[in-house]
């Protein structure tokens, strides 16, 4: 994904926080941010001093809205953070983790970091992957294989499926083979009896 590409889906998702985004859609939004906001605050600073003319007095207007670095800031205050919260998605983390931003001294940091992690390469919790499951350089990412031997993506709530079912009781039958299991296993530690080929 390249640059121009990245901020279109980034501003086409102006108030979508559900889903994911890409390192690639992060980083090179974020790029041109900060790229935009150093034009911006340049400017309002030649502005300000009067331009190339260094004989006028400088011009400071308590008026917010004299200054192109607010408008910026209005434009791409909403897009960063619904962009922020679709990459934690992309790693598999809640969107919540955008309030470690106020744990002092660390907490940047740490926001820092899993916005570098690589995204999970399978559907998770929040969707499916941004490119469509494909690798970097357009190959298909390895899918995991499951009983009946299909190829299937992975599914992250697979272990709480047995949840639904920890009140259901077992069968008689299943109870039954239950104690056989048992019984086969004394009597093989026990009294050292070969199990069955």
């Amino acid at each position: 994904m390249g640059p121009l590409t990245a901020v279109n889906s980034v501003f086409a998702k102006y108030f979508t926080t559900t889903g994911r985004a890409s390192r690639a859609e992060y980083w090179w939004f974020y790029g041109l941010k900060c790229l935009l906001y150093t034009a911006a605050i340049s400017f309002d600073i030649w502005t300000i001093w009067g331009g190339v003319n260094t004989g006028v007095e400088p011009h400071i207007s308590f008026n917010p809205f004299d200054y192109f670095t607010t408008y910026w800031f209005l434009i791409s205050f909403v897009p960063s953070i619904t962009v922020r919260i679709r990459r934690l998605h992309d790693i598999g983390k809640s969107g919540f983790c955008i309030l470690l931003v106020y744990v002092p001294l660390v907490g940047g940091t740490i926001l820092f970091i899993l916005t570098l992690l690589p995204s999970e390469p399978d559907t998770n919790l929040y969707g499916s992957p941004p490119n469509g499951g494909l690798r970097p350089g357009g190959r298909p990412r390895p899918m995991t294989t499951g009983a009946s031997g299909q190829q299937r993506p992975h599914d992250p709530m697979q272990g709480y499926a047995v949840l639904d079912r920890i009140n259901d009781k077992p069968s008689p039958e299943v109870v039954a083979a239950r104690k056989a299991q048992v019984r086969a296993l004394y009597e093989q530690r026990v009294f050292g009896k070969q199990a069955p080929a």
